[in-house]
Parts: structure tokens; sequence; C-alpha cells
């Protein structure tokens, strides 16, 4: 099958949200939720501190309809956008989610944690925790999901940048396994795929010193993420660029493709982002580099 552009269906399930609830079926809203609230977070749809703002509206109403399964589902997807923005330092609140029994095969939550501590810890930084959760996840979720190839993108990138401190050359395989899958799985969903596999494949070029494709597929990356409206992601494939042109020596490319990461990272709203991509650009600003 295709899966569609992720943008479309976050329209989709606000509309879907929308009647479901004005027509008394809270069930059905509250699905809708979850999956817009998700797929907000996965597409960069919407500005982080507004997304916030939606979910604790979401959480407000089940005050009313009293859904203890949403309620975990939307706390977890709360804490992961707010560590996003500021690593929750303002914006934590004092409910979270209950992982319940992570041993229970029928406990559907764990996939779904999982993936949001993937997603936390890669953009935090924190690349062990996040191929470790990843490793879960892979043994939770069906090949065949979407959610399935996101984990592989951003475990992909944690393992890329193991072998690029020389930490593990024996990653590289899974590495190269990893982007095969993506080539199939951007045959089914190119809008929504194409901008990860393009980045994995500029980082693996880098590592391999073959300069001219890694240059042309950070491009390529970030041209596709910005054509999918995927901000985040468009700040990741600047950031990556920025950091192997710096590693490169190529000052005047690695501040250029900086700026537009710190860009695309103030829209998205992530400060947490923001203030990694300013030390980059305070480290020029220390040694007089100026290029503009």
């Amino acid at each position: 099958g295709h899966l569609e552009w992720l943008h479309a269906g976050v329209q989709r399930l606000r509309v879907c949200f929308d009647s479901a609830l004005s027509s008394g079926n809270a069930e059905i809203g509250f699905f809708c939720a979850l999956q817009l609230v998700i797929f907000s977070i996965l597409s960069g749809e919407k500005e982080l501190t507004s997304l916030l703002k939606d979910i604790d509206y979401y959480l407000h109403l089940l005050e009313t309809y009293k859904s203890e399964v949403s309620k975990n589902y939307l706390l977890s997807s709360r804490e992961t956008v707010s560590m996003l923005i500021d690593k929750g330092e303002a914006t934590s609140i004092e409910a979270k989610e209950n992982l319940g029994d992570v041993t229970d095969p029928g406990n559907k939550f764990v996939a779904t944690f999982y993936c949001q501590q993937v997603l936390r810890n890669f953009w935090l930084g924190y690349g062990e925790r996040c191929r470790h959760f990843a490793k879960k996840g892979f043994a939770r979720i069906p090949q065949g999901r979407y959610f399935f190839h996101i984990i592989k993108f951003y475990y992909g990138l944690s393992l890329l940048e193991m072998l690029k401190k020389k930490l593990n050359s024996a990653r590289q395989k899974e590495v190269e396994e990893i982007i095969e899958s993506m080539k199939v799985a951007v045959k089914h969903a190119d809008s929504n795929i194409r901008n990860k596999l393009e980045l994995l494949q500029a980082e693996l070029h880098g590592l391999g010193a073959r300069h001219n494709e890694a240059v042309a597929l950070y491009n390529a990356a970030i041209a596709s993420a910005k054509k999918s409206k995927f901000i985040h992601e468009q700040g990741l494939a600047c950031e990556r660029a920025g950091l192997y042109y710096k590693k490169m020596g190529c000052a005047r490319d690695a501040l250029v493709h900086f700026q537009q990461a710190h860009a695309c990272y103030k829209e998205w709203g992530s400060s947490v982002k923001v203030g990694a991509i300013q030390r980059e650009l305070d480290g020029f600003n220390s040694i007089g580099t100026n290029f503009i």
C-alpha cells in the first residue's frame, strides 16, 4: 500500500476529532486526537509550544470524558513535546505516563512508550539510550508499520554517530541494511521517507570520505524535507551537513548550514535544539569568523 503524506493525515484527523466530538462519539474523537498528536510530532506540522497547548486541551477534555487509556497516551506524547521544547524545565507537569507491566504481551502501550523514548533521546543527544529503546521497539512493532521505519531512521543516525567516533566499525553493515530497507519503504511513502533515506546516505558517504556524493545527498535531504514541510528534519539535515562541513574544514559552508538549522529549529519551537546550534554558531564568533 501507499502511505499518504503525514501533513494530509494531520488535517484529516483534525476534522475527524471535531466531527466525532460534536456527534457525541468521544471514543472515536479521542482516538483521532491521539493519532493527530503523534502525527504532528513526527511531521513537525505544528510549532511545539502550540502543540503542547493542544495536548493540554485534550487532557482537559478527558477530565469530562474519563478515558485513562487515552490519557496515558496523551501524557506520553506530552512528555516528549515538553522534552523537545526545553527538557521539561518549564513545561513539564506532575502527571506522568504509566508504563504498566512491560512483560505483559497484551500491554499495547509499551510499543508507544519505546517510540517516544527513541524520539526524546535522539533529539536530546542521548545516543546510547536512543539505541537501547530502538532495539526494544523493534521487538514490539510490526516491521511494516510506519513507526518501525521512523525508529530505524533515528537508530541509523545514532549508529552513524558511533561510527564517526570509531566506536564500533562493525555496525556499518547494520546501517547499510537500514538504508536498503528504507529504499523499499520510499517506494510506498516517498513524501514521508525520501528525506530520511537521503540523510542516512549522506552521512554514510561522508563517513566513507566520498565528498561529492555526501554533499549532493545532504542537499537532496534538505530539499526533500523542505518539500515535505518536515521543518524539524530540514533542520536536522542542515545541522548534520554543517557538522560535516565543519569536520572537512569548510567553514563558510558549515556556518551557512548551521544558520539554516537554527532558523528551522526556531520555527519548530525547540529551545533545546536552538541552543545546541547557537553554541555551534558561537564557536564561529569566538574565533572572529565572519562570512556574511
